[in-house]
């Protein structure tokens, strides 16, 4: 049986429970959470940004820590960080200006800062080769990460998004996107305004005749009575739970209807009704409400399975829900909870966290083979680097072993939407959009010439020609200070 693990970002820390008993298993202390997402994290530590002044603390995902690991300068004030990958890779951060900035973890390299919005950018979230940012413009924009890393365009072009989102007339407070196929309109995009509006989106790359352009198509609108925090969906994206300042919702995208037997108009007793996906039509009474003492809910999250939601009020309150019957199951109480709790996040507990104790369920036995084992130790090592405040010059670009892995992840991040698209049925509703698709990778790959074999040679004679130069400058000025001490020495002597 796996773990899970659920991290509340508070005013007074981080703090991360068991999900199942709600123990608590760490603390990191030292830096406040404001934000919806002031941290991001992964198996191994935990990136935060501290709201008082441009400053990132980093964290070891251990038992018992609380002091940081590292603590370095942000290049300006920071929103909201979002890590691009499970393994923590790679990083990305909104600024308050509207910039976005993504880093390498292991080395602290910038690879692209970028202006996204005319506002703070306050969402960050990313799918199968993409990120989406919302910020306080209203607008939601779709970054291809292929084109955006592409060391070989940085400086020489600007950063245009593949889609933008622009039906929203308040702040975007929270987007959503799917982890596969979103480019070949197969996913769904979620994002949540202070408008009181979660709109529902399909994304797709459609072909002019010369180039692949992306559109986006609005599926429908889901009105909720209160400003919307944040909102979360399912991994099969048949529900939307929102937390509103109204109340904890949920909203069914599927329902069954049934017919009476007197209704010969149809063959069925009952028929599957899809909410929403057939254009763009407003919803507000399909919504069913958690009984939840506290209105105000600022942040929600599910569980790896998507039977257990977890929620958080403005008071510090984080209640463990089962989704099937909207039944509190457990509220997790902290008195570092009390100065409220702003962003939640759960996910699989890495070993060093959970270990053999977390394999013990209630009025169960340890088995003896378990007891035996000792507890997973505490992780020493970190691969996450300072990062640098100022991005590679355009006039700077060398093709290194590093550039190149990172262009053959990014590359390689849709290969498996060919295979997709050969699995599907001609007469599917998007069979067009999607058998267009199948030349989308080539078309959002980024640029080979620079890890051509013509290329290296190039950089590589250049790389020697600069070594030679040094070498000279370094043997002359050598020269130099030989000459200066013999003569001294021989002064010296004269003169004695």
């Amino acid at each position: 049986m796996f773990t899970e693990i659920v991290a509340a970002g508070t005013k007074s820390g981080i703090q991360i429970y068991d999900l199942r008993r709600g123990t608590k298993l760490a603390q990191s202390l030292g830096v406040s959470i404001e934000g919806r997402q002031g941290f991001g994290m992964c198996a191994t530590w935990v990136a935060a940004a501290n709201t008082k002044k441009p400053m990132c603390h980093v964290y070891m995902l251990n038992r018992g820590d609380t002091g940081e690991k590292l603590v370095f300068p942000f290049p300006e004030e920071i929103t909201c960080v979002h890590v691009l990958d499970e393994e923590g890779r790679y990083i990305a951060a909104g600024a308050k200006s509207g910039r976005i900035m993504i880093w390498s973890t292991a080395s602290g390299r910038m690879l692209r800062s970028w202006d996204a919005h005319y506002g703070a950018v306050v969402s960050l979230a990313s799918g199968e080769g993409i990120l989406l940012s919302g910020g306080e413009d209203a607008a939601v924009h779709i970054w291809v990460l292929s084109q955006v890393l592409d060391q070989s365009s940085i400086g020489d072009t600007a950063v245009i998004p593949a889609v933008s989102l622009t039906e929203h007339t308040l702040a975007i407070t929270a987007v959503y996107v799917a982890q596969a196929a979103v480019l070949s309109g197969r996913s769904r995009v979620y994002t949540a305004s202070k408008d009181h509006t979660c709109k529902q989106w399909r994304v797709y790359m459609e072909y002019d005749g010369e180039k692949y352009v992306g559109k986006a198509e609005l599926l429908a609108t889901f009105l909720y009575p209160g400003i919307i925090n944040d909102i979360v969906v399912d991994k099969g994206e048949t529900r939307v739970f929102a937390a509103t300042a109204a109340g904890l919702y949920q909203t069914n995208l599927f329902a069954y209807r049934k017919f009476s037997s007197d209704d010969t108009t149809h063959n069925t007793e009952v028929e599957l009704l899809a909410l929403g996906g057939t254009g763009g039509e407003v919803f507000s009474e399909h919504h069913c409400e958690y009984p939840i003492a506290e209105a105000r809910v600022v942040a929600v999250a599910l569980n790896f399975d998507g039977t257990l939601l977890v929620s958080a009020t403005a008071v510090g309150d984080i209640r463990v829900w089962d989704v099937a019957s909207r039944q509190c199951l457990r509220t997790i109480n902290d008195k570092q909870l009390n100065t409220g709790v702003t962003q939640l996040s759960v996910r699989l507990a890495p070993p060093q966290l959970a270990g053999p104790r977390a394999l013990v369920g209630v009025d169960l036995q340890r088995p003896e083979v378990i007891a035996e084992q000792p507890v997973t130790c505490k992780i020493s090592a970190i691969s996450f680097a300072p990062l640098q405040r100022l991005a590679q010059e355009a006039s700077a670009k060398t093709t290194t072993a590093f550039e190149a892995s990172v262009k053959q992840k990014l590359a390689d991040s849709t290969t498996g939407m060919a295979c997709f698209e050969n699995a599907l049925h001609g007469q599917t509703p998007y069979s067009q959009t999607s058998w267009k698709a199948l030349d989308l990778l080539e078309e959002l790959r980024p640029s080979n010439n620079g890890s051509s074999s013509e290329q290296k040679i190039a950089d590589l004679l250049q790389q020697i020609e600069r070594l030679q130069k040094h070498h000279a400058r370094t043997r002359r000025l050598n020269d130099e200070l030989y000459q200066g001490a013999v003569t001294e020495w021989l002064g010296t002597r004269q003169r004695k």
